[in-house]
């Protein structure tokens, strides 16, 4: 618990050893430069140092002496303060953010994302940013975990379209899942080969196309999972019709 107070306070603006000579001063109430020293870690050349900014801070009081006396007034209205001020600061970031507004040049229609966390939140804004339609191609039934939470959310106001190897890995999901037939496989190997050689996708793992507009082709590059968004309606529309048209044949 100690460490935990330590790391909570170095976020309220204190250093390491202002955080270590508080604790000790608060659990005291009121000690010398000494007593904190042996207590709190905090080393003998920089102890009085560390305890003359924390007076100047207002956190703690001095009674000058032979020796010295230092003590914590109430360290709960005190952490509150501090709690107080950093929320305020927090508040007033997320409203500058939220309203800056700065000039750049149009961002590229083609990213990747290299991380498993991105990955997964592209997906789930994705999903849940739809308006009509999505299509995802399977490749690898590991990843389902990654995309039924959020499908069954949206499912009903949504048109999905799930070509798998095989429908039974989707048994109990309550999606509809056409099994692709062999010339979308064959079709579809073409494109793995184009992410590889385009987005440099060496395995593919699972495409998602979202209302005709945006594409999220997910795969493992040297072992590493990633992700590349295209956002490109023509590239997307292409894409969409070779698979509409083969999975209906």
């Amino acid at each position: 618990m100690r460490e935990t107070t330590i790391k909570t306070l170095r976020r309220l603006g204190f250093t390491e050893y202002e955080a270590r000579a508080y604790i000790s001063l608060v659990g005291f109430g009121m000690a010398t430069a000494r007593e904190i020293h042996e207590t709190s870690g905090v080393p003998q050349g920089r102890i009085y140092s560390v305890l003359r900014s924390l007076s100047d801070k207002n956190y703690i009081e001095i009674q000058n002496g032979n020796p010295s006396y230092f003590y914590a007034d109430n360290p709960g209205a005190i952490l509150n303060k501090l709690k107080t001020e950093m929320n305020n600061s927090i508040n007033e970031s997320i409203e500058y953010l939220s309203n800056l507004h700065l000039n750049s040049k149009p961002p590229s229609p083609i990213w990747a994302i290299s991380s498993e966390w991105g990955i997964k939140n592209r997906i789930k804004t994705l999903i849940q940013g739809a308006d009509r339609e999505i299509i995802i191609l399977v490749y690898d039934p590991s990843l389902l975990g990654w995309i039924l939470p959020e499908l069954k959310k949206i499912k009903r106001r949504v048109n999905i379209e799930i070509y798998a190897k095989n429908k039974d890995d989707f048994a109990g999901t309550n999606l509809r899942v056409t099994e692709y037939p062999e010339k979308m496989y064959s079709m579809m190997e073409k494109v793995t080969s184009m992410e590889k050689n385009v987005y440099g996708v060496h395995e593919a793992k699972m495409n998602l196309l979202i209302d005709e507009s945006t594409g999220f082709f997910i795969g493992k590059t040297q072992g590493t999972v990633t992700g590349v968004i295209a956002q490109s309606p023509q590239l997307v529309y292409t894409i969409r019709a070779f698979m509409k048209m083969l999975g209906d044949e």
